[in-house]
């Protein structure tokens, strides 16, 4: 018996490998669209677009050229062996536990669920099938966020003092989430990813109900680390002078990170060494910076998405990025805030 070479081997799994995208919304159109061009560099062989919504999966289907179904449970007689979830939260549970009891690796999107509890059933279900399960933590994938991490792991700024990460969008509230599980999910991930193992002593803050009651569309929260560091998060939707902002600053007492998640091509590193406060600028002038060029990033969704496929087919092993831990601990922060900010009404069951 002749055995294959590597070069073989890779040939053979990747005509095997067929994607499911399940909810073909806003952020489940850009899966879809992401996956086709993933499959054009030979990494899977056919994406398969499912919507409970025909007319929506039809008109995904023949925007990206793609095979459709209606109904989730079709999706392994039709060759499908991972599935991302990209449908409203409060089917996010449901559908993971669902996928992978049917022998399927799932990627759910953020967050993982409704409450704690949802989500420690999906991780249950992840070791007692022995499936691959992530959770759309997209930002952990950013070049910028990882070059940021390695800067402050490297004592590059010095000793961090706080954070800064601005979220803001115009757009019609969600019945399912407000913006502190929709986008503040991000942000708290990111600063205790930054930290790298900080404990989270607790989030205080103050949100703002939007038309759709129970459902916030404006929050200012603190998150107050055990060692007396803050992360200062503004979130909104309701963003009418500023438009779209994405911002990270990461204050150091040596130097300080400015990063804008719209870029994928580098961050800036402002001196001020010592612990200076400006008047050795010139009074209120900013501290000079300096370009850190990042080569050869790519947009975090299709870093996350690349990820998961290498480690679904066996070709990329060790320690994940946005693991169901992950989503789980995110879960757990989003539960925090929802409760200081008397949001908690949105950690009802769902499914």
């Amino acid at each position: 018996m002749v055995s294959a070479s590597p070069h073989q081997l890779w040939v053979v799994r990747k005509s095997m490998v067929v994607v499911g995208v399940i909810g073909t919304g806003y952020w489940g159109r850009n899966h879809v669209r992401t996956f086709c061009s993933l499959k054009e560099e030979g990494l899977i062989e056919k994406v398969i677009v499912c919507d409970t919504d025909e007319t929506r999966a039809i008109e995904i289907g023949e925007e990206f050229g793609c095979e459709y179904a209606t109904d989730p449970q079709e999706l392994v007689s039709l060759g499908v062996n991972m599935v991302t979830i990209a449908t409203p939260t409060p089917s996010h549970a449901s559908l993971a536990i669902m996928m992978m009891e049917m022998g399927l690796d799932v990627l759910v999107e953020k967050p993982l669920a409704m409450n704690i509890k949802e989500a420690e059933k999906v991780m249950i279900c992840a070791e007692k099938t022995d499936r691959l399960l992530l959770v759309g933590h997209v930002f952990r994938h950013h070049s910028g966020v990882r070059m940021a991490a390695e800067l402050v792991k490297d004592g590059r700024i010095g000793k961090v003092r706080h954070i800064i990460s601005e979220r803001l969008a115009t757009r019609e509230p969600r019945p399912d989430n407000g913006v502190i599980a929709a986008l503040g999910i991000h942000d708290f991930d990111i600063c205790c990813d930054i930290l790298n193992g900080v404990s989270l002593k607790k989030i205080v803050g103050v949100a703002t109900e939007s038309k759709i009651p129970g459902i916030e569309d404006h929050a200012s929260l603190q998150m107050i680390f055990e060692n007396g560091i803050i992360g200062f998060i503004e979130l909104s939707w309701r963003s009418r002078i500023r438009g779209k902002v994405r911002s990270l600053q990461i204050i150091g007492t040596d130097a300080s990170i400015s990063l804008d998640y719209l870029d994928h091509g580098g961050l800036w590193i402002h001196s001020h060494p010592n612990d200076g406060h400006g008047q050795e600028f010139g009074g209120f002038g900013a501290a000079p910076r300096e370009r850190i060029e990042i080569f050869n990033g790519e947009p975090a969704l299709t870093a996350e998405l690349r990820d998961f496929i290498l480690r679904s087919t066996g070709l990329r092993t060790g320690p994940t990025l946005n693991g169901g831990n992950v989503g789980l601990d995110g879960m757990k922060r989003v539960e925090m805030a929802l409760i200081a900010t008397g949001f908690e009404n949105q950690l009802n069951s769902s499914q």
